[in-house]
């Protein structure tokens, strides 16, 4: 018996047709679902695209267990398959395997890491995550951009306003990079932030020098040092993190293949969490949004 709820954290019922326009649910189903017989959760949930459809709503809660989404986050990065997407909208970091390379996975119950060729993630996949999507109902499963949300109440992130020194990177993925010294960029979003972890003296001075300041006044001296020096760059959400090494383009250049990082502070002035079309529910921060190979 499936009995994951459909609730998104949107309650509200919809006065034509009776259905809530978080969860397509009516009144009733709602109340009584912790006590609906066997069968039923299923047979509403196999009504709930159609419904949607009607409303016209886009969010969708996915039926998955805390154990399906964690099989599915783990089953896309061990077939290399899609790109991982951390951030805000105007800074993000991507994780995907270039052509023909291999994603190394190792998943345990509290968390999944994965490292390709430039990059490395780690998503935390508990209770408290939710898989939701926002494309069509007849959308085929296979094709279906995938939101990785995690309830508000526990996804917490600390806030930064201006470039702050963060000091040791004590929760780098690979062994190696806890040697760099991690800068946080000071986005002021309680979504995502972006770091930037330096190792060599110049980009560490760069940084260092900009403490205090605000990203758009600081952006004209540091960017220039950071494409030439190219540090990996940390994006943390309340899922986890993605960390990224590959090449930094030079302004007007191509981003490499596979994992890198978009830091564009006019995109940033938009204060969208997600892009156009996928408006989440305040019950949920955004963690994560897997975008698949189509």
């Amino acid at each position: 018996m499936n009995a994951v709820s459909p609730c998104t954290g949107i309650c509200k019922l919809d006065d034509e047709t009776g259905w809530c326009v978080g969860c397509a649910r009516t009144g009733d189903e709602i109340f009584g679902w912790s006590d609906m017989a066997a069968g039923v959760h299923e047979r509403v949930w196999g009504e709930l695209p159609s419904r949607f459809a009607q409303l016209g709503v886009s969010c969708r809660r996915l039926p998955w267990t805390t154990e399906d989404i964690r099989r599915f986050v783990v089953e896309r990065l061990e077939a290399a398959s899609g790109t991982w997407v951390v951030g805000v909208v105007g800074a993000v970091a991507e994780f995907a395997a270039k052509p023909k390379q291999s994603v190394a996975v190792d998943a345990n119950v509290a968390e999944i890491t994965a490292i390709t060729d430039g990059g490395a993630l780690r998503f935390k996949i508990d209770d408290d995550v939710r898989a939701l999507t926002f494309d069509p109902p007849d959308t085929p499963p296979e094709q279906q951009r995938i939101v990785l949300a995690v309830k508000r109440e526990w996804g917490f992130l600390p806030v930064a306003k201006t470039i702050t020194d963060l000091g040791a990177d004590n929760s780098a993925i690979t062994q190696t990079a806890f040697n760099g010294h991690l800068f946080d960029f000071g986005l002021g979003r309680k979504e995502a932030r972006f770091l930037v972890r330096c190792t060599t003296p110049l980009a560490q001075n760069a940084m260092a020098n900009a403490l205090g300041e605000q990203l758009s006044h600081a952006f004209g001296n540091v960017g220039p040092v950071l494409v030439a020096e190219s540090p990996t760059r940390v994006v943390e959400s309340a899922l986890g993190r993605i960390e990224v090494s590959t090449p930094i383009p030079p302004p007007g250049g191509k981003s490499p293949a596979g994992s890198h990082t978009h830091l564009l502070p006019n995109h940033l002035a938009t204060k969208r969490a997600l892009p156009t079309g996928m408006d989440l529910p305040r019950a949920y921060w955004p963690g994560a949004i897997f975008y698949p190979v189509v």
